[in-house]
């Protein structure tokens, strides 16, 4: 790490950077690696000492109790982490970060938020009169616990609605908070009684499925169309490692161990092999090894 930190201000040619963040806490043993005070942590707390490094911070993919667990060692003073409007799983994390005065960075609000850039209609007309993307940006920014949305373009067009609401930080106003309603209404009426709620009781799963993700998942496509989105992230599932943890739907073996668990008395491997089946799409290739 020390030799990293030291080739890195190197090919900036900075003596000094304001932030760094461990990449990918995303499991137990990432965090005991990172936080270890004679390994990586050592090393950054020595490049802090020398006035190399300003904030140290982290960056996860993972599970919210991960999440916490990295907070509550107070080694870092800011987190990137996923919460959108359509995956609020992890709150708790956004509020224990504001808690201790920690930054609170979002990852990719516009693509792993939802493929916003590209919304399907469906998702256009329940939204309007705004797009989807900006009501997810507005919904993040009036958070006073959020503080950086990360914005990640692909062409120039693609920073037109970050720019048009980057310092929009008040509350919803009456008629965006109308529109988010709306969604929330369509899809308890669209997915009726077959609504996943995220109350992730029907975990741990003994085969390795993300029961929660996988339905979730199909809440989007059914509820607002978002096969694409569904697609693409269905597909990391097997692929990504912990990047993605979770086995896909039809590796249901039908063992009934999360039935009793669901509040909702959901039909899971039911809904676990209709989802496989909507969006398992075409094969791609592994991402990670």
């Amino acid at each position: 790490m020390a030799q990293q930190i030291a080739e890195s201000l190197e090919r900036l040619q900075l003596d000094q950077i304001d932030c760094l963040a461990i990449h990918g806490i995303n499991t137990i043993e990432h965090l005991s690696w990172a936080t270890d005070s004679q390994g990586c942590m050592a090393a950054v707390k020595a490049a802090q000492a020398a006035g190399q490094i300003r904030h140290v911070g982290f960056s996860t993919h993972g599970a919210l109790e991960v999440i916490e667990g990295a907070i509550a060692t107070h080694q870092f003073e800011f987190v990137n982490l996923h919460y959108y409007l359509f995956f609020q799983r992890h709150r708790r994390a956004v509020d224990l970060a504001r808690a201790q005065d920690m930054g609170v960075f979002i990852i990719s609000p516009g693509d792993k938020g939802g493929q916003l850039y590209h919304p399907p209609e469906t998702l256009r007309t329940l939204c309007k009169p705004f797009e989807p993307l900006h009501l997810s940006y507005r919904w993040l920014l009036q958070d006073p616990a959020i503080t950086t949305l990360s914005v990640g373009p692909a062409n120039p067009a693609e920073l037109i609605y970050p720019l048009q609401v980057a310092d929009q930080t008040g509350v919803l106003t009456s008629a965006e908070q109308v529109a988010i309603d709306r969604l929330a209404t369509h899809a308890n009426t669209t997915l009726g009684n077959s609504q996943c709620h995220q109350c992730y009781a029907c975990l741990p799963c003994p085969e390795g499925i993300n029961i929660p993700e996988i339905l979730r998942l199909r809440n989007l496509a059914v509820a607002y169309d978002m096969q694409s989105f569904g697609e693409y992230r269905y597909g990391m599932f097997e692929r990504a490692g912990h990047w993605f943890p979770g086995r896909r739907g039809d590796r249901c073996t039908d063992c009934g161990d999360c039935l009793p668990r669901c509040p909702s008395q959901l039909p899971i491997p039911d809904l676990l092999r209709e989802t496989h089946d909507r969006l398992k799409g075409p094969e791609r290739r592994r991402l990670w090894g």
